[in-house]
């Protein structure tokens, strides 16, 4: 009896330790399992929540990535540039300095036309001593219709700006001009671009002046703008400006002698 109690005993231990090896073997499988999925799962979460946000309202992410609500876009693109064209005491300084201020919030194209620019105009004499800013025209300011997407990763914004120059304190332009500012998603480091969007210039479209009469939101809801060259201000009439839709392609690199050919 005592050595049927003894095999019974070795086979009860050798049955919980296989128990317990199978169990540690599930164990095993189920926390690699778990830290590959958590591998994979985004480390950081792009979230841009809209200033107007109301109780129920939900925020979609995938692949740790939210939509970017249009005043969002619209707030970007106004406050960058703005800047690029705020110089204070002489274009011929502050231009390059703004453009090297906010480079992390331009496209490689966007700075590359903005320096073709920059130089046409110290040619043609257009920035020593000359003070620049601009502004939104009041009443103009952000509607829905004025952020027109091209899917989940670039928008066209149409500003409606007032442009002010002066030369020796003397003004020399005051004019209004819609810009079509495209803003894309631009991956870059976060310490230097927290929103992770740049502005791209107008893509393919070009600015062009208004009259304030005719500079209102209603003609913002079509696919496009008129596309065009850039960078510099068109002198089409205000009519030029109804939003169309564009089927020319992307414009390359603007270059200098063309940056001329567009100013005002």
């Amino acid at each position: 009896m005592s050595t049927q109690s003894s095999l019974d005993a070795l086979a009860n231990e050798r049955a919980s330790h296989a128990n317990t090896r199978r169990l540690f073997l599930g164990l095993t499988i189920v926390s690699v399992v778990g830290m590959a999925l958590l591998w994979a799962k985004p480390k950081q979460i792009d979230l841009h929540i809209n200033p107007d946000l109301r109780a129920g309202d939900q925020v979609t992410v995938a692949n740790g990535t939210a939509p970017v609500p249009n005043p969002n876009v619209y707030s970007f693109a106004y406050y960058v540039w703005q800047q690029i064209n705020r110089w204070q005491a002489d274009g011929g300084t502050d231009y390059g300095t703004q453009i090297y201020n906010f480079q992390s919030y331009l496209t490689p194209r966007c700075q590359a036309q903005l320096q073709g620019d920059m130089e046409a105009r110290s040619r043609s004499g257009e920035l020593r001593l000359r003070t620049r800013q601009i502004t939104e025209i009041p009443g103009l300011g952000f509607q829905d219709n004025r952020v027109l997407g091209e899917g989940p990763a670039a928008w066209n914004v149409l500003l409606d700006m007032q442009v002010m120059e002066t030369f020796r304190g003397q003004a020399v332009k005051d004019t209004y001009v819609r810009y079509p500012i495209r803003v894309v998603r631009f991956d870059v480091d976060r310490e230097r671009n927290p929103f992770r969007l740049a502005v791209d210039c107008f893509g393919s479209n070009k600015p062009a002046r208004i009259d304030v009469k005719d500079s209102a939101v209603n003609g913002a809801t079509a696919a496009g703008v008129a596309p065009a060259a850039l960078p510099g201000l068109s002198d089409q009439p205000a009519s030029a400006l109804v939003p169309q839709r564009s089927e020319a392609p992307a414009v390359p690199v603007a270059s200098p002698t063309a940056d001329a050919a567009l100013k005002p």
